[in-house]
């Protein structure tokens, strides 16, 4: 036998066992591994399930609000859109209270202008009668274009700088009045800033000017959920009334 082949062998065959062995070490027991893997797994998809269940709860909620609204406000067109704010909805369910829910939807004054609502509501809360919102603001938006309608064949409405511009032909030329808008308790009252004839400037004060606009004053019409009048805007395409309240009682809706 040649012990000098042998003993080169042994070793070579002792470092293969030794490294096979070190690293079985280094990559360690695979069983709790899998296990902590599955155990993640499954935690992320119960927590995936509640999230999607809560989810699911929020919007059978805010559908069935929207149901109730619409069949309480005859002036809608439509059901409103109902957004629950808060999360986990099912924990503020079975508390009674929601931190905040916005209504939106579309309605149509007695006189046919159609409005555009929103209505938010904070800290809204279960109340032997129903439900109760600490505080309730609302803004609703009616298009120039419609206004202007209302005031007859060849008006024209348009925002700027925060004012009103009104535009009709007077004797064959362009008569142009700006006017600030104001909220005067609940009529919307106009206020001349500036006019012209044909381009040549008036005087924003003549009695005939403040009489056309006395006669576009209009009244702003019962808001909902007792929302009070609380100020007006104007932007190039639309007028906005804004309300608020505080203490609002509502039916039962959620």
């Amino acid at each position: 036998m040649n012990h000098r082949t042998t003993q080169p062998d042994a070793r070579a065959k002792g470092a293969v066992r030794g490294g096979a062995a070190r690293g079985a070490a280094a990559r360690g027991p695979r069983g709790p591994r899998r296990t902590r893997r599955w155990a993640l797994a499954g935690a992320c998809a119960l927590l995936a399930g509640l999230v999607l269940a809560d989810r699911v709860a929020a919007g059978v909620a805010e559908d069935r609000m929207a149901d109730r609204i619409a069949a309480r406000q005859s002036a809608l067109v439509q059901a409103p859109d109902v957004s629950i704010d808060g999360f986990p909805f099912l924990w503020n369910s079975a508390a009674g209270s929601y931190p905040e829910v916005e209504v939106e939807g579309r309605a149509r004054t007695e006189d046919g202008l159609p409005v555009t609502a929103s209505v938010d509501l904070r800290e809204v809360s279960r109340t032997p009668g129903g439900y109760a919102a600490a505080t309730a603001r609302g803004q609703f938006t009616v298009p120039l274009d419609a206004l202007a309608a209302k005031r007859g064949a060849g008006v024209r409405l348009t925002g700027r700088d925060g004012r009103s511009e009104i535009t009709r032909s007077f004797m064959g030329v362009p008569l142009v009045v700006t006017a600030a808008l104001k909220l005067t308790g609940d009529t919307v009252t106009l206020e001349p800033a500036a006019a012209s004839l044909a381009g040549r400037p008036l005087d924003p004060a003549n009695p005939q000017i403040a009489a056309a606009l006395r006669a576009a004053e209009r009244k702003i019409p019962e808001l909902p959920l007792g929302l009070v009048p609380s100020g007006i805007s104007v932007d190039a395409g639309a007028v906005t009334v804004h309300g608020e309240a505080r203490e609002v009682a509502l039916a039962d809706a959620a």
